[in-house]
Formats: C-alpha cells, structure tokens, sequence
C-alpha cells in the first residue's frame, strides 16, 4: 500500500489557486527577506575579516537616513504583500455559501476512518457511508495491482457544486484533520466539537483524503478518497438507495471487518499484536476474570445485567481457564453458576445471553448496537450496521477462529 501524499499536481477546486498564489507569494518573500540578511551578512564577513581589516582603519558609523528607512519600510511593504494574500485566500476558504445553494454532507473522523451521512433524499433514504479505507497497490510504473476498497468508503459529489462539510470526532476520541491535497483544503475534526469547510469541486476525478494530524497508531493509512462525479450520475446515485454509485464494495466477513476498521484495534491472525482483544480467540483468561469480578451490563441481552462476584477464588480461576479453552475437556462443577444464563454449551441459549465460544450473530448484534466496555476502553457502537453484515462478520469469525 502506498502512503504517499497525492494531489499537488491537481487544482481540482474553485479556491485551489487562490491558497496556491498565497503559497508561492509567501515563499518568494520569504526567499528575498531571507537572502537580504544572509547575502550581505556574509559579504560583510569577508570584507571586513580581522586579516584585512587594521583597527585604524575601522570607523563608528552612527546614521543612515536613508539606508534606515529602506531597511523599514521595504520589509515592512513585502510583510503587508504577504498579509494581504493570506488574508484574501483564507477569506476565500472561510466564507461559506448558503446552505441552500450547497449539499450539506456530515464527516465523522475517527481512529482511523472517515465516515459521511447525506441529506435525505426525495424519498427520505439517508445515504450513510465511509470506513476504513485501503488504498490501491501500484507497482514501480503506477499499473494497478489492487483496487484497494473505495467503493463504499468514498464520499461521492457532483462537480461545480458547492459542498459544506460538517465534521466531527466522537467525544472518546482524538484530534484529526480533513486534508484534500488537490483542493488545497485542509480543516480540523475536533472531537465533541463540529468545525466546517467548504469546497466546490471543477474537475471530475478521483482525489485523496488523508488525515493531517497524528492521531495514534494507524494515522498514516487513515485514507479517504472524494470521488466529483457528472452533476447526472450524481443526482441518479443521491435519489436511490445504492450504497454507491462507484466501484464496488465486497460484503464478505473479511472486506467488512476491514471496511469498519475493525482489524485496526482487533487481531485476527495468530501471532499480530493490536490494541484490541484477538477475534481468533472469543475470550481470554483474564477477560473472563475480569467479567467474573466485575459483572457484564453494557449489551442488552434478554436475561438482564450479568452482576458481578458470582464466584471467586479457585473457582473463578478454574471456570476462566475453562471458558478460555473453548470449553473443552472435562466441565467444572464450578460452571453451574454460569450455565443458568449461558447454557450448559456455553452457547447463550438462543440469543438470550453472549454466546462464550464464539461471535455469533446476536452477540455482534448487541456489541455493534451498544458498544462494549472493555479492559482497555469502550469500543463505540455501530448502531446503524444492517444484520446481513452482522451475519457475514460473525461468519467469518466462526470460520476463521481457533
């Protein structure tokens, strides 16, 4: 996967050459003041070097009238020159249109995705779409090798529209940034705060995102990508219920738990270490204890909170060695105080309580709906994940666990 920066080749937005001319002016300026103190400073040095210079030679110099006002006034003008583009391209970029000559979409950025939600359409179907997003792999000639996963991880919008984005960060969350190298846009997400950035978009094409502010492990392939359609095809997309209306999107297991950033907290391959617990495994030892101790009422199960100190000591150590074992070998007597809820299988009893072998569908149901509390923090809810992805995370899962 590549992680280079793309788009400085590109002015693909209304405001692009305006913040580019403010660049390049300050650059220039810079250059000049810089060279005005270097250049002379050296030539000095030389032409007056204590091997060339005798000491009765040496004058005190008091005044310069008109070498002190050069001195002023010409930097004092290229600083006002630079304050002027910086001003007029930054009044370009904060000044926003009417809503009502705009498509208001809603960015969430979190560790590490990007998610967008539309306006309702004429039907009233909200399109919601975004996640983690895997750019495509190019060899040493830019051929294609893999797609990567735009389709729906992309947010998709006409050209020569005015687009208002409204983003923000879960409260839990940390500090990213919306960066368009082709817009020259680039705009804080603030978590528990909602900042906005506008653009309009002139060419039709593709055009990463990338988040401009370090924000833990997986920053560098926090990736998005703004694909500007045909004013058209657009509006036909927007008016249906098509997840996208470009390239397309795999909803096996895999693809999903990818797509949701799932793999960026939680293992699955045997032996990679992540922040999260493994999804190889359903519960280690020491979570097992952890809930033995503490009690369990954050899913919302039929049977009610799991209230904690059911069992303690031996006992708990030999039902969480148990548990964590998958549930093989000789059953503790110890494991009634379990069976009750879970069953003697350990199975949740038909989706009245979590399943302990495996992520079955009604316990990823409960997870992505409410969220989970963790031994290392709260994992955020997905409470708007349709079943049938459930269903095909917790298939894999089944598949793909020990």
């Amino acid at each position: 996967m590549s992680n280079s920066l793309q788009g400085f080749d590109a002015r693909a937005a209304t405001f692009a050459a305006d913040v580019e001319q403010a660049f390049w002016v300050n650059f220039w300026i810079s250059i000049i003041l810089f060279l005005s103190v270097v250049v002379p400073m050296i030539y000095f040095a030389w032409k007056y070097n204590a091997n060339k210079v005798k000491n009765e030679d040496i004058e005190n110099v008091t005044h310069n009238t008109a070498l002190e006002i050069a001195w002023t006034l010409i930097p004092t003008a290229m600083l006002m020159v630079l304050f002027y583009f910086g001003y007029t391209s930054m009044q370009v970029l904060r000044t926003m249109p009417a809503e009502s000559e705009s498509i208001v979409v809603k960015v969430e950025g979190s560790k590490w995705k990007w998610r967008y939600e539309y306006p309702a359409n004429a039907s009233g179907h909200v399109h919601k779409i975004g996640g983690a997003f895997e750019k495509p792999k190019l060899d040493e000639k830019g051929k294609v090798l893999e797609k990567g996963s735009m389709g729906i991880t992309a947010l998709y919008v006409p050209v020569n529209t005015n687009v208002i984005l409204e983003m923000t960060a879960p409260k839990n969350d940390v500090i990213h940034a919306f960066y368009v190298p082709a817009f020259r846009m680039k705009e804080d997400v603030v978590p528990g705060r909602t900042t906005k950035q506008w653009f309009n978009a002139t060419e039709i094409g593709e055009y990463d995102v990338e988040c401009a502010e370090y924000c833990g492990t997986d920053h560098s392939y926090m990736y998005s990508r703004i694909v500007v359609l045909p004013k058209a095809e657009y509006d036909a997309w927007f008016n249906s219920t098509e997840d996208t209306p470009k390239g397309n999107y795999t909803k096996t297991g895999d693809a999903l738990l990818l797509r949701h950033g799932c793999t960026q907290c939680h293992a699955i391959e045997t032996g990679e270490m992540k922040i999260g617990p493994s999804l190889k495994t359903r519960l280690s030892k020491e979570q097992v204890l952890d809930v033995i101790k503490n009690g369990q009422n954050k899913l919302g199960y039929d049977m009610g909170a799991m209230p904690g100190g059911l069992v303690a000591g031996a006992d708990a150590e030999e039902i969480a060695a148990y548990v964590a074992g998958g549930m093989k070998g000789q059953q503790p007597a110890s494991f009634s105080a379990c069976s009750s809820c879970h069953g003697e299988d350990g199975k949740g009893m038909g989706g009245m309580a979590p399943d302990l072998i495996g992520y079955d569908a009604p316990l990823l149901s409960h997870v992505f709906k409410n969220g989970k509390e963790g031994m290392i923090g709260r994992m955020p809810a997905y409470p708007d994940m349709p079943e049938d992805e459930i269903s095909a995370i917790a298939e894999y899962l089944e598949k793909n666990s020990k």
